[in-house]
């Protein structure tokens, strides 16, 4: 009798499983779809934009700085210090999309407006997509006085800068980006050189741990020289990101002191292999003002 017992009790619930098996498999549990955040920890890798934006009602401060030339008397000049040149941005999340900000940098006295947009996201699960796509557009104003004796418009001073930003997430450490980006002047040398040039930004992020991570960037562009005789180099850095809160510390070496898009990236006069390297830093701050 014991026997038949713990038989009947075990074909019971092997049947029981089953039916449940038959019942998971006749509901529709659908997939859930996960957004991939956090490509890169700031909204820039180091000059370069990254694919980031505040979230809404986030207030965004950054503050850089780019340090004097290493072949430019570096030590006295105070490692740099006193050549040092700054940059800086207030920006605004309207959206969780879309961010928009003003900018000042100390060199040429160049103020600047930007706006930023996340047309598409990286996700997995059920509507799973491979990248993240931004768009990005800004207008630059030069303050700095012309000493070529010719009487300039106001358009003479006006640069822009468009680009789409291509990123993706592998995994928890390694980050990529490619950012085709076009750059045009309204004032230029001589007639036959380009109003408008083209350049490729591309850049990464490794992830160290939980607060620390490398990045690096490079910028090759379609025109290297004017006919006036300037020559331009192809614009890179390497740096670290350290997190603290609601800070983000960006410590880097680059070839470029200037900070507006239009310059460092497209009339970058500093070659790296005459020692023409500048270490820099960029602090950001963000303020939740709308909850």
């Amino acid at each position: 009798m014991k026997w038949g017992s713990i038989l009947v009790g075990t074909l019971l619930s092997i049947t029981a499983f089953g039916q449940e098996d038959d019942l998971f498999a006749l509901m529709d549990i659908p997939e859930t779809t996960q957004i991939t955040y956090a490509s890169f920890k700031g909204t820039k890798i180091i000059n370069a934009q990254s694919n980031e934006t505040p979230g809404e009602g986030v207030l965004q401060y950054i503050i850089s700085h780019r340090f004097g030339s290493f072949s430019n008397d570096y030590f006295y000049n105070f490692l740099g210090l006193d050549n040092a040149q700054i940059r800086m941005q207030l920006d605004y999340g309207i959206t969780d999309r879309l961010n928009a900000g003003i900018g000042r940098s100390s060199y040429l006295k160049v103020a600047d407006g930007f706006v930023k947009y996340r047309l598409l996201r990286q996700k997995s699960g059920a509507e799973s997509f491979p990248f993240s796509l931004t768009l990005y557009s800004s207008a630059f104003y030069r303050g700095a006085r012309y000493t070529d004796g010719i009487d300039h418009y106001m358009s003479d001073r006006l640069s822009y800068h468009n680009q789409a930003i291509f990123a993706r997430k592998f995994g928890d450490k390694l980050s990529l980006l490619a950012a085709p980006s076009a750059v045009h002047w309204n004032l230029v040398p001589g007639n036959s050189d380009p109003n408008t040039t083209f350049h490729l930004q591309m850049g990464g992020r490794y992830k160290l741990t939980n607060r620390l991570a490398l990045t690096g960037e490079i910028c090759p562009g379609s025109n290297l020289e004017y006919s006036d005789g300037s020559r331009f180099f192809t614009p890179f850095a390497v740096g670290v990101d350290l997190e603290t809160g609601g800070h983000v510390f960006q410590f880097h070496l680059s070839n470029t002191n200037a900070m507006s898009d239009p310059l460092w990236m497209a009339q970058n006069p500093y070659n790296p292999w005459d020692g023409s390297l500048f270490l820099g830093f960029n602090i950001s701050r963000v303020f939740t003002v709308k909850d």
